[in-house]
This record gives structure tokens, C-alpha cells and sequence, in this order.
């Protein structure tokens, strides 16, 4: 049997890359609309002064920024050019910057800094340190960094039936808090 190659946090999964446009029919951008205004309520919860500005770190096709653009100032940061060019058609107002998050600087600092689910990708301590300095880094006093990542630990459930290992079952730490 072949053995299937590994994807690492530097290896772009092909969905984000030449299957970037079949995206929205997989994760629509309506199912971000609640999600999105919880974030905008935390931060705005959160922040030390009224948020005004964004940057988010592993933007993917823009779906939360779909959402939050109304309310914030944009800049939506991706490794993959696939994935902004998506995220340039839903959201032509918000500026688009090709970067790695655990390695981009602006130069400008954000009230608000989101890692989505991105940050799932980081696949060692070094890559997710380097990530999280560069959320830091980009947050202004007062501002807030906020990390959400697909699955955590605390919730992470391994099933055995039959013989075999199911796929794991994971939670969303987002889907543990009530909106």
C-alpha cells in the first residue's frame, strides 16, 4: 500500500490551493455569521477602547470577514494566494496581504488580532510560539489577540468500535461557550 504524503503546516493542503473556488460550497459564508458576531462581542467586550481595526491571521477565503467588515476595518493575512483571491471577491473593501502568520510584520499595530482556525495548522511548539508572536506583536495596547482553534485537548475524545480506530471526535472550544 502506498503510503499517503504528510501535510505539514508548510505543505498547503490542495483545498486551499487549486480547489481554492470549490471553498464556499463546503464552509458557506453564512455559516460564519454567528460565529463572527460572537468574536465581534468579545472584542468588543474585551478591548480597552471602542475596536475599530483587524488583522486576521490565516484569513482563508474571508469568510469571517464577510461578517465583521461592517464593524471593522479589515486586513485579512493568508499564506495561500488561492484562498485571497476567494476572499478579494466576497470582501473587495478589506486589504489583502499574502504572509505566513508565524512570520509576517506590517509594521502597524490592530485593536483586534484573530487566528481562526488556522492556527490548527501550527504543528509544533515552535511554529505555534511563532504564530502567537506575530498576533502579539500586531496588537495595540488595550487591544485583543484572539486565538480559535478547531480542536483542543481538553475536549478530544478517540473512539475504538469494532476493532478499529474511528476518527477522533473533536469540540470546538467556540462551541463550549454560549454565544
Amino acid at each position: 500500500m502506498a503510503k499517503e504524503p504528510e501535510t505539514t503546516s508548510s505543505q498547503p493542503l490542495r483545498l486551499y490551493r487549486d480547489l481554492a473556488d470549490w471553498y464556499p460550497l463546503l464552509t458557506p459564508v453564512g455559516n460564519y455569521a454567528e460565529e463572527a458576531a460572537f468574536y465581534l462581542r468579545l472584542f468588543e467586550t474585551h478591548c480597552q477602547q471602542p475596536p475599530r481595526t483587524l488583522l486576521d491571521l490565516g484569513s482563508g477565503g474571508g469568510h469571517n470577514a464577510a461578517h465583521l467588515k461592517a464593524a471593522l476595518a479589515c486586513t485579512l493575512v493568508d499564506l495561500e494566494p488561492s484562498m485571497l483571491t476567494l476572499s478579494r471577491r466576497i470582501n473587495p473593501e478589506c486589504e489583502h496581504i499574502q504572509g505566513d502568520m508565524r512570520a509576517v510584520r506590517l509594521g502597524c499595530v490592530f485593536d483586534c488580532v484573530l487566528v481562526h482556525n488556522a492556527i490548527s495548522y501550527m504543528t509544533s511548539r515552535t511554529d505555534l510560539a511563532s504564530a502567537i508572536a506575530t498576533a502579539f506583536a500586531h496588537t495595540a495596547p488595550g487591544g485583543v489577540a484572539m486565538f480559535q482553534p478547531d480542536f483542543v485537548s481538553e475536549t478530544f475524545v478517540t473512539l475504538f468500535h469494532d476493532g478499529y480506530w474511528s476518527l477522533p471526535i473533536l469540540a470546538s472550544a467556540g462551541a463550549m461557550l454560549s454565544p
